[in-house]
C-alpha cells in the first residue's frame, strides 16, 4: 500500500511542480546525536539515531569504539538505539547510512566522539596517614566532586585546581587499617566509579617515665622520658610536662635532650626536700614521625628524702656526709692514683648495688685489667665511678683506687675484719639521685662550714676506669 500511496503522491507533486520540486519539498536525511567530538560526553547518554523524511529507512549503523570493536545496537527500518552504558575515557566512531528507493535517494554520515575520562588517581591503594593525619590526594585531571564513604571520616580541602585534594582524618584508632572509598565526579558532574583504597593508621607513640613509685630520692636525680619513636615535635614536648609538688606548686627546671629518644628535666637547685613530686605528659602532646601519640597520659609519682649530699676532697682524701646543712659524717677514702684520678664536678647518684663485680676497659692481658668480684656497697655517681667498699686494701687517707672512691668495709675482709664499715654506713644513708661533689682542694679550715655546705661545682673531668 506504500508502493501505490507514494506513487500517488509522486503524480500528485510532479503534477505541481514536477519531480525536482518533490525533492525539494520531502525533508531526507539522518538525525544523529550532536556530538562534535570537542567535548566529552557522559557515557550513560543513549545513543540514537534516525532516518529523515517520508519513506527513509536506515539500510546501515554502525558503532565502533576505538579498537574497531563493533557495538550492538537495536536497529529498525526508521531507527537504531544504543542504550548501553560506553565505557569511560574511550573515542567512538557512529557511522549511518539511510536511503529512500523510490526517490533515489541515499546519505551517510560519520562523526566522532569521546566519553570523559575517569579522574585518575596517583599512587597505591595501600596508603598510611601522615603525621598530621591528613591524607594527599592527587588526580591527573579535575574532579567535580570527592566524597568519602567508610568509617575513617575526613574533611575534605580541595586545591583550586581540583585535582590535588587535602583530606584530614578525624576520630580514628591507632595502628589499624580502614576501608575507605572515594566517591568521584568528573569536572562536568558525570559520577564515576568509585575508588577503593586502604588506610593505615600510625601505631601508638609509647614512652616510660622515670623515678614513678620511687621514695626518698636525692634531690639531684633527674626526671627522664623515654621515647620508644622519634618525635615530629620535640622541641614543644616540654610544654606537655606537668611538674609539681602534691599540693599543686610548680616546680621550675630545664628541659634537655640527651639523644634523639631520651628527654630529661633537672629541676632549679634540686628538689624540694621531703616532698611528694607529681609529674604527667598530656597523651594529646607529643607526636611521633609517623604521627602517632600516647594512648593514655604518662604520670610519675615520687617522693624526695632530707636535703643529703657528699663532698669528696681530693688533697685530704676525705669524704663527708652532709644533711640539712650539718656534716654528719667524715670518712677517710681513697680515690684514684696520679695515672687513674678520680673525675672531678658536680654528680648525683645514679645507681647503687649492694654487691657489684668489676671489671676494666683493658681486656685480658692488656695493661690494667682486672677483674673483681664481690665488691660491696657500690654507688656509681659518673660513668664507672662510684662509692664503693675495698676489703683489699687498708690504707684510706692515701690515693689508692682506679679512679672510685674507696672506702672501709668489714665485708669480704679477712685481713682487717676490724675495719669500720664505712662503706655500709654511706650506702644505708645515701638514695639515688644524692648530690656527690668532687674537688681537687678543700676549703680553709676557717671556712669549711660555709663551704662544705656550698660547694663548688667545676666542670667534670674524666679520668681512667675505676675501681
Amino acid at each position: 500500500m506504500g508502493r501505490w500511496l507514494g506513487a500517488g503522491l509522486t503524480m500528485a507533486v510532479m503534477a505541481y511542480g514536477g519531480y525536482a520540486g518533490w525533492q525539494e519539498l520531502a525533508p531526507f536525511g539522518i538525525e544523529m546525536p550532536e556530538l562534535d567530538g570537542n567535548t566529552a560526553t557522559d557515557p550513560r547518554t543513549p545513543i540514537e539515531v534516525e532516518g529523515v523524511g517520508l519513506g527513509t529507512r536506515l539500510s546501515e549503523v554502525e558503532l565502533r569504539d576505538e579498537s574497531g570493536k563493533l557495538l550492538k545496537g537495536k536497529l529498525s527500518d526508521s531507527e537504531f538505539k544504543h542504550d548501553t552504558p560506553l565505557a569511560f575515557g574511550t573515542r567512538y566512531t557512529l557511522k549511518a547510512s539511510v536511503e529512500r528507493p523510490w526517490l533515489g535517494q541515499r546519505e551517510t554520515r560519520q562523526i566522532s566522539f569521546a566519553t570523559v575520562a575517569i579522574p585518575k588517581l596517583d599512587g597505591p591503594e595501600q596508603r598510611a596517614l601522615a603525621p598530621d593525619a591528613s591524607l594527599a590526594l592527587n588526580f591527573d585531571r579535575p574532579v567535580g566532586q570527592l566524597e568519602t564513604e567508610g568509617d575513617l571520616p575526613f574533611t575534605i580541602e580541595p586545591a583550586t585546581n581540583h585535582r590535588d585534594f587535602r583530606l584530614i582524618a578525624r576520630n580514628y584508632a591507632q595502628n589499624k587499617t580502614y576501608a575507605v572509598e572515594l566517591r568521584l565526579k568528573t569536572a562536568t558532574g558525570v559520577p564515576v566509579p568509585p575508588v577503593h583504597l586502604q588506610i593505615s593508621t600510625p601505631p601508638p607513640l609509647t614512652a616510660e617515665i622515670s623515678n614513678h613509685g620511687q621514695s626518698n630520692l636525692g634531690l639531684a636525680i633527674p626526671l627522664r622520658i623515654t621515647f620508644g619513636e622519634l618525635l615530629a615535635n620535640k622541641d614543644e614536648v616540654g610544654k606537655f610536662v606537668s611538674v609539681h609538688t602534691k599540693d599543686g606548686k610548680a616546680i621550675p627546671g630545664k628541659w634537655q635532650w640527651l639523644n634523639k629518644h631520651k628527654l630529661q628535666f633537672s629541676p632549679n637547685g634540686g628538689w624540694p626536700a621531703s616532698s611528694a613530686i607529681e609529674a604527667s605528659l598530656d597523651p594529646k602532646g607529643p607526636k611521633s614521625v609517623l604521627g602517632g601519640v600516647l594512648e593514655k597520659p604518662l604520670v610519675s609519682h615520687f617522693t624526695t628524702g632530707a636535703d643529703k649530699k657528699i663532698l669528696v676532697y681530693l688533697d685530704t682524701q676525705r669524704a663527708l656526709a652532709i644533711e640539712n646543712g650539718q656534716v654528719v659524717k667524715t670518712f677517710a677514702v681513697s680515690t684514684g692514683k696520679p695515672n687513674t684520678p678520680t673525675v672531678t664536678g658536680s654528680f648525683y647518684i645514679y645507681a647503687r648495688f649492694p654487691t657489684k663485680t668489676m671489671r676494666s676497659r683493658a681486656k685480658p692481658g692488656e695493661k690494667g685489667h682486672y677483674v673483681v668480684e664481690d665488691v660491696p656497697y657500690a654507688q656509681y655517681f659518673y660513668e664507672d665511678y662510684a662509692f664503693h667498699g675495698a676489703w683489699w686494701h687498708n690504707g684510706f687517707g692515701h690515693p689508692a683506687s682506679h679512679g672510685c672512691v674507696n672506702m672501709a668495709t668489714r665485708r669480704n675482709n679477712k685481713r682487717w675484719p676490724n675495719s669500720s664499715e664505712d662503706a655500709g654506713w654511706l650506702y644505708q644513708w645515701a638514695a639515688l639521685g644524692v648530690p656527690v661533689s668532687v674537688m681537687p682542694h678543700a676549703p680553709a679550715q676557717t671556712q669549711v662550714a660555709a663551704n662544705e655546705t656550698s660547694a663548688p661545682t667545676p666542670a667534670a673531668k674524666p679520668a681512667a676506669r675505676s675501681q
